[in-house]
């Protein structure tokens, strides 16, 4: 009997994990070849109703795709705590899985945190007869939510030291690109609401809500507007979602211990390059004038 028969006789779990892997790397490519096609095909030349059906159609087996990943990563975590409690070594390897995992936002998470909302402003004024529907298009501008709205939230809670981040229960992750197309966010190339948009993150509830309401900062540029378009609120326990999406890798890849060495240096050059921020900068001067 060989050496390998007999370990994997002696660890069912082995051949579970193997498949479960196969498994969810089928999956993946499944899906990221459904949204290759979906990108190089162009519209078919149907009718809107046929298009909406096909449009439901691949949204409906794009959401079923994301489950079955969703429950084998489950499944795959599971696993892999069974198999570090085998000896010393696998369970300090499984620990910085987990972790790995987690930063990635490729397992739930939860813990305290802020829940931020935007929406569009409840009064936006009335387009004036005299004016071009063009022009009353760029000034309502200001009184609707778009991504870059939303991605200056993200940024901010970022800097903060959010720790998880999602929208419209959509985890944001490296990857994760946050787009307007008409009354609709989409968020992972899922399709999500666009007015309101909730954005939940996990880390200091205190640190992370001044962030967004300091001087100068990103509740600041409603006041004009509307005020009522963002609010924050602290939560005791925030839920957020794993990443269910495909997560494909074609062109990255380690780097040589030298050139991980000499792109830490040019990093540590750049940083220590870095102008210091002195009062006379424009964004000191609008804060400390907002502070006044």
């Amino acid at each position: 009997m060989s050496v390998f028969i007999s370990s994997v006789r002696h660890r069912p779990w082995l051949t579970q994990v193997t498949l479960l892997a196969v498994l969810l790397g089928a999956l993946l490519a499944l899906s990221l070849k459904t949204q290759d096609r979906i990108r190089s095909q162009q519209l078919p030349n149907m009718r809107i109703s046929q298009l909406a059906a096909a449009y439901a159609d691949l949204r409906d087996s794009n959401l079923e795709q994301s489950k079955q990943i969703a429950d084998l990563r489950k499944q795959l975590t599971k696993y892999q705590q069974a198999a570090s409690e085998d000896n010393g070594n696998a369970k300090l390897l499984s620990a910085d899985l987990q972790k790995a995992n987690l930063l990635a936002g490729l397992v739930p998470v939860s813990g305290q945190g802020i829940i931020v909302t935007l929406k569009d402003a409840r009064n936006p004024p009335p387009k004036p007869a005299d004016m071009s529907q063009e022009v009353y298009i760029e000034t309502l501008r200001p009184y609707l939510i778009h991504d870059q709205d939303i991605q200056a939230v993200i940024n901010e809670l970022r800097a903060a030291g959010a720790e998880g981040i999602a929208v419209n229960d959509q985890r944001v992750v490296s990857t994760t690109a946050v787009r307007c197309v008409g009354p609709t966010v989409l968020v992972n190339n899922v399709a999500t609401n666009g007015s309101p948009v909730k954005i939940k993150a996990i880390g200091d509830s205190d640190t992370l809500g001044s962030s967004l309401m300091m001087p100068g900062g990103v509740s600041d540029q409603y006041k004009i507007t509307d005020p009522s378009m963002i609010s924050v609120d602290k939560a005791k326990e925030i839920i957020l979602p794993a990443f269910a999406g495909a997560t494909p890798i074609r062109f990255a890849q380690p780097a040589t211990e030298a050139k991980a060495e000499q792109a830490q240096r040019e990093s540590e050059k750049s940083a220590a390059q870095a102008p210091v921020p002195t009062e006379d900068a424009p964004e000191i001067k609008k804060s400390l004038g907002n502070r006044n």
